[in-house]
């Protein structure tokens, strides 16, 4: 490998590590060069959600999102001078992965930067996709799978752990501005965005957090239900993804959805530990 595709990983690995993700503890036992691929989507989708939350660069919003297209385009032609560009676009080759899945992506993180409103789960529901399964997508394709039924495995899934982040988050994000439960069922279980922004606990919110947990839980469950027997074991680091997401949803259920103040994470350890047991394929029915 050429010294400067080395120091081009290196780079995503060190952001990669650096995010303290569960994305790096669900796939540190990957084979080294599916590993480095990883790190370099990862990367990408690390540098494109950071632009996304950073307040200061949404006056020049539509410029940066170009600007990431334009990269994505370069890394596909082989000529990106970015860190992130070359490593990936030696992975995207390497792996066949398919550029539009990262065009959608790109959407999803459009849709942040322009601050679309999510009025409906369908809102909410299309929002997930783009900005999670897009991502569960890439990890299944870079894996490999006999049996096709296996993106839509990831589709579900990620649907699944994006609703968990949503759930997590409420409280940070309406602080940043962002609120991603629907207006609609804000409006059926009487909670108003102010409300929301002030990171108020009432029982209302309470109810709505644990109808949002539910549908959560629901996702998980069809995931599972798609799983091709035949990818069980090849998936096994998608599923460690899952199965880290749906414990964060049990802790938070257990702990009565605080979910108003900094948002809660499970330990590197506890990740690590659940990964593990995806990996040795100990099944847990939670």
């Amino acid at each position: 490998m050429e010294p400067e595709l080395l120091k081009a990983y290196e780079h995503c690995r060190r952001i990669t590590r650096k995010s303290g993700s569960s994305f790096a503890s669900a796939f540190w036992m990957l084979p080294a060069a599916r590993r480095r691929a990883l790190h370099a989507i990862y990367a990408f989708c690390r540098l494109a959600d950071d632009m996304a939350d950073d307040p200061d660069v949404r006056s020049d919003r539509l410029v940066l999102i170009q600007r990431w297209r334009s990269e994505l385009e370069a890394a596909y032609l082989a000529k990106s001078k970015h860190p992130v560009g070359i490593a990936l676009g030696d992975a995207v080759h390497r792996f066949r992965l398919p550029q539009e899945v990262f065009l959608d992506l790109l959407r999803g993180v459009e849709s942040d930067l322009l601050g679309v409103p999510i009025d409906t789960f369908e809102d909410l529901e299309r929002y997930c996709y783009r900005v999670a399964s897009t991502v569960g997508l890439l990890v299944v394709e870079l894996l490999g799978y006999h049996n096709p039924q296996a993106r839509e495995y990831a589709r579900v899934q990620g649907i699944a752990v994006q609703l968990v982040n949503v759930l997590r988050d409420v409280g940070h994000d309406a602080e940043s501005g962002r609120i991603y439960l629907p207006r609609e069922e804000l409006e059926r279980f009487g909670v108003s965005a102010e409300a929301v922004r002030r990171r108020e606990v009432t029982e209302p919110m309470r109810l709505l957090l644990a109808c949002h947990a539910e549908r959560a839980r629901v996702y998980f469950e069809r995931a599972e239900t798609l799983l091709p027997p035949e990818d069980r074991r090849r998936l096994r680091p998608a599923r460690a993804m899952g199965r880290i997401y749906r414990d964060l949803l049990g802790e938070l259920h257990r702990r009565g959805y605080p979910c108003m103040g900094e948002p809660l994470r499970l330990s590197k350890r506890r990740r690590l530990a659940i990964a593990a047991s995806a990996w040795l394929d100990l099944r847990r029915h939670a």
